[in-house]
């Protein structure tokens, strides 16, 4: 399943598995990979299984070829830190932008550790697309136009009335910007306050097992 946004005159699509799918343009968007989280922690000695930027690399790949995109954007944090810049992550990496034209709008967890000589093209700010914008940082309440971005994990706290509590990651959709949530496997997430958002004009898509759905406005 998947959520229409109409935005800037076009139409976005909200995928469950945290993308946005943009058919007019045959492009991509994803935020917030972290590669080489796993390997930066396990060089500090931390107990953290292999795998997981391998599974994010192959997720991203089968979400674009199942919707036919011709161009990925990554909103930001592709990286998480020097230590994760392994001979294998960097190969993988390679391959699979040599299959997908890769553009990266370059986050704070990427500016001072961007590989060179990768089949990637970087953007240090702000990458305008025809009416629309991606950045990785979101831009302030009001600003002009309709921006995509990430940088915040957005995740927000389902309760039922037994009392029991779940954390999912979610799409969060102002008037003027869309934060995606992080798509790699080892990111965590930061929870957000839904009355909050409801009062600044917030909606909350929130992510399922294969299913993304809005939540309705908090009472």
């Amino acid at each position: 399943m998947s959520l229409r946004v109409d935005a800037a005159g076009e139409t976005l699509w909200l995928q469950a598995d945290g993308t946005v799918w943009w058919p007019a343009a045959r492009t991509l968007f994803a935020a917030d990979l972290h590669l080489g989280k796993g390997a930066a922690f396990r060089a500090q000695g931390q107990p953290v299984p292999a795998g997981s930027s391998a599974r994010t690399l192959a997720a991203l790949e089968a979400r674009i070829a199942d919707v036919g995109a011709d161009r990925l954007v990554v909103l930001g944090d592709f990286w998480h830190g020097a230590q994760g810049l392994t001979p294998p992550l960097l190969a993988a990496v390679a391959a699979f932008a040599t299959r997908v034209e890769t553009l990266l709008v370059l986050g704070n967890h990427d500016r001072r550790i961007h590989p060179d000589g990768l089949p990637i093209t970087t953007v240090h700010g702000a990458l305008q697309l025809g009416p629309l914008t991606a950045t990785h940082e979101p831009p302030p309440i009001g600003a002009p136009g309709f921006t995509l971005a990430g940088h915040l994990h957005p995740a927000v706290v389902l309760g039922s009335r037994a009392g029991d509590r779940l954390r999912r990651p979610c799409f969060v959709r102002w008037p003027h910007a869309l934060v995606l949530p992080a798509f790699g496997g080892l990111t965590g997430a930061l929870t957000l306050n839904r009355g909050e958002l409801a009062r600044q004009g917030a909606d909350v898509a929130v992510l399922g097992e294969g299913d993304v759905r809005w939540m309705p406005q908090p009472r």
